[in-house]
Parts: C-alpha cells; sequence; structure tokens
C-alpha cells in the first residue's frame, strides 16, 4: 500500500467495515468513524478500531485524525457527508489523501476538491481499496476467493530490487506472474527492478510479506 500512514474510514457501512479488514489484515492502522453505535458491522467487529461519532463534526474528526494519518476516505451514503469529511480533514492534514463515495457519475466537479472518487455502482470493497491505497499496490477487483491478485511497483529500497526470481526468497503460496509493465510472462530469469510494475498472485496469507518484500518494509 502506498505508504506506512494510518487510514482513517468514515462511514462504518458493509463496505466501509470490509475494507477497513483488509487494511487491518495488511497490519495497516485504520480507524472507523461510525455515528451508530448499534450498527450489526460495529457490533461485529472486534479488531477494527471504531470512534463513535459524527466523521463531519469537528471535534470527532480532529480527535480521530493523528500526524501519522494519511488518508481518510468518506464512504458514507450521503455525497455531501463525503465531501465535507474531506474538506474538513484538509484543514487539519493540508496533506492527507482523500476519497469519497460520490452518486453524481456525470459531475466532474468532485474530482477537483478531492483526490479520488468512488462511484457507488464501482463501490466494490476492492474499488474502495485501490482507491485508498493510491497507486503502488493495486488489487484486481474482478478475482474471487482467498487469492490476492494485484500488479505491485519495487521500491528502489526494496531487498528484491535487481535480483532474478530464481535469487529471491519469497513466501510459499506466492507467485510472480509477469515481468516489468506486464508485457511479458515472468521466468526464474526475470529481474525485479526498481520501478517496474510486476503483476503477483499470493494466498491470503502470503500476501503481506510479498507486499512488504516489493516495498521494501
Amino acid at each position: 500500500m502506498t505508504g506506512d500512514g494510518k487510514i482513517v474510514i468514515a462511514g462504518g457501512g458493509r463496505v466501509g467495515f470490509r475494507v477497513a479488514e483488509f487494511f487491518e489484515q495488511r497490519g495497516r492502522g485504520v480507524t472507523v468513524i461510525e455515528k451508530d453505535p448499534d450498527s450489526s458491522h460495529v457490533q461485529d467487529s472486534d479488531t477494527i478500531e471504531t470512534v463513535t461519532g459524527d466523521a463531519t463534526s469537528p471535534p470527532v474528526l480532529s480527535d480521530t485524525l493523528s500526524d501519522d494519518t494519511a488518508v481518510i476516505g468518506a464512504l458514507t451514503d450521503s455525497d455531501s457527508t463525503n465531501l465535507a469529511v474531506c474538506l474538513a480533514a484538509r484543514t487539519f492534514q493540508p496533506d492527507i489523501r482523500t476519497v469519497a463515495r460520490i452518486t453524481d457519475a456525470n459531475s466532474d466537479e468532485y474530482e477537483q476538491l478531492v483526490d479520488e472518487v468512488v462511484f457507488p455502482e464501482r463501490a466494490s470493497v476492492k474499488t474502495a481499496v485501490n482507491a485508498l491505497s493510491g497507486s503502488d499496490v493495486r488489487t484486481f477487483e474482478d478475482v474471487t476467493g482467498d487469492m490476492e491478485v494485484f500488479d505491485i511497483r519495487v521500491a528502489a529500497n526494496s531487498p528484491v530490487a535487481g535480483q532474478a526470481l530464481d535469487e529471491v526468497d519469497l513466501p510459499e503460496g506466492s507467485l510472480v506472474i509477469s515481468g516489468a509493465g506486464g508485457e511479458r510472462t515472468a521466468t526464474s530469469e526475470t529481474r525485479l527492478e526498481a520501478g517496474e510494475r510486476y503483476i503477483v498472485a499470493a494466498d491470503a496469507d502470503a500476501a503481506d510479506i510479498v507486499i512488504s518484500a516489493f516495498r521494501g518494509e
């Protein structure tokens, strides 16, 4: 995922909590702001940090954001709420990345106000994950089951940078599918070059290790 900063999600509905679970399983700090303490998603989750309150409330939002919060995703079912949350977050942290769920797919004006827009018809869990993650790691949205397939960039400080695949110690249950840029099938002689992107498949319990290795964490 882009950076190591924490993620705040406003809106603890089905998508919001599933997105939070995805990042939590990847070892990324994540907090959900949900105004309904009786929400079934709140009650069912005992591993996700949850703040009960209205994300549009300045005290609630400012108390939830921290110096190491890198991105906020406003995923409620209200466009105005999502826009307000993102704009308010920027007043507290000007450099924070903002992602908003917006209903009006024909409007470009929101894209001038937030870093990325997620439309409801495309608001699957993996769509939201990719929007919040930025561009370093993109999970393929149509892959089902527990296996993860993603395209990922090799960081300059990655321990795998410059190594051929037959030299890299990747975990069992992972496979590099394509060479740089996805233009050719990877072989044992394929070299992982810093700054290049590769398509990788991994079992759920191996994905974290692969991502960390490629990103130099």
